[in-house]
């Protein structure tokens, strides 16, 4: 019998239990500080230190190139991934936007998982360090997402980037992000992303689902720390509401096909399906997979995890078929 179609599933569901090394995973935060009794520096910097030793490996032939994009105030530092044998010929390009609650994380952290991207789905990555906060807001990180893609449909051809196509994704709040980017594109009447890849999006910062209580505690991904993301992130507590902020509140007619996974054992499980499922209602080509014996951010321990290198694989995939490359 195949394990792996086991624990995969359309709908949003749990296996009976937790596969051994999330479950790992999860302990071993659970005895750690957590974030509620942190600032953002010392959550930071505890992360900083930790480190990530069950990170997908790296790929020795992608070309990792240290760039900038320059907006109107400011430069948001980027990374460029090339995939292996590239010789400057055009490709499709993801933006990436990574995850940590609009509070932690950057470009380094998330380095071996783009180049796993740019590897498996043959494509160039571009990571954006986007600022984080408390020192920015929700509705100027919003902004200057947009202001990256728009920047990059424009001039990524000097980076080699086919900018006729050009995808956005990201985990958890980098999912969010890409939905923000497209709701944007939307709102300015500016030509939308060609493909969204949504790996285990915040979609409802209400927290009114009912996976954000039932793994409230004890599955990596707390409630108590997605509390602490939004008192940081947004600007009030009316923000929650807001259709960029909480996309399961917008119109998404016309928003790019989107690919959306989420995990069994993850709080922000059933709003992930349900933003996969308004999509679908708006007329959204969509595809929703469940990976029901993980727990959030399983991808980001693909080096210890097997499915999240399974999620990686298939993510390139949808990638591929987006790009017409498959």
């Amino acid at each position: 019998m195949n394990n792996k179609k086991l624990n995969r599933t359309e709908r949003a569901a749990r296996s009976e239990v937790l596969e051994a090394m999330a479950a790992k995973i999860a302990e071993s935060a659970a005895q750690l500080k957590q974030l509620q009794d942190c600032s953002p520096e010392e959550a930071r910097a505890m992360r900083l230190e930790r480190g990530n030793p069950f990170a997908p490996a790296a790929c020795e032939g992608v070309e990792v190139i240290a760039s900038a994009i320059p907006l109107a105030n400011h430069s948001v530092p980027v990374r460029r991934y090339y995939p292996e044998g590239y010789v400057g010929e055009e490709l499709p390009a993801l933006v990436y936007y990574h995850g940590g609650g609009y509070v932690l994380g950057d470009v380094a952290q998330y380095d071996t998982l783009t180049q796993q991207i740019a590897h498996l789905a043959n494509c160039i990555v571009v990571s954006v360090d986007y600022r984080l906060s408390p020192e920015v807001k929700s509705a100027q990180i919003f902004e200057e997402a947009f202001e990256v893609y728009r920047w990059l449909r424009m001039n990524g051809g000097e980076w080699g980037i086919d900018t006729n196509r050009i995808a956005v994704g990201g985990d958890s709040a980098g999912g969010n992000l890409s939905v923000a980017v497209c709701l944007s594109c939307k709102e300015d009447g500016y030509r939308q992303p060609d493909f969204q890849l949504l790996l285990y999006p915040a979609a409802d910062y209400s927290l009114s689902f009912p996976s954000m209580d039932e793994f409230a505690e004890g599955y990596f991904l707390t409630k108590a720390g997605i509390v602490w993301f939004q008192e940081h992130f947004l600007e009030d507590a009316s923000r929650t509401l807001d259709p960029k902020v909480s996309p399961l509140f917008a119109d998404l007619d016309g928003l790019a096909p989107a690919f959306v996974l989420t995990a069994g054992f993850d709080p922000l499980r059933d709003e992930g399906e349900a933003l996969a499922d308004k999509l679908a209602v708006a007329g959204v080509p969509v595809r929703h997979v469940c990976y029901t014996d993980m727990i959030h951010a399983f991808i980001s321990f693909a080096g210890g995890i097997e499915a999240g290198m399974e999620a990686l694989e298939e993510s390139a995939t949808e990638l591929k078929r987006a790009f017409g490359t498959l």
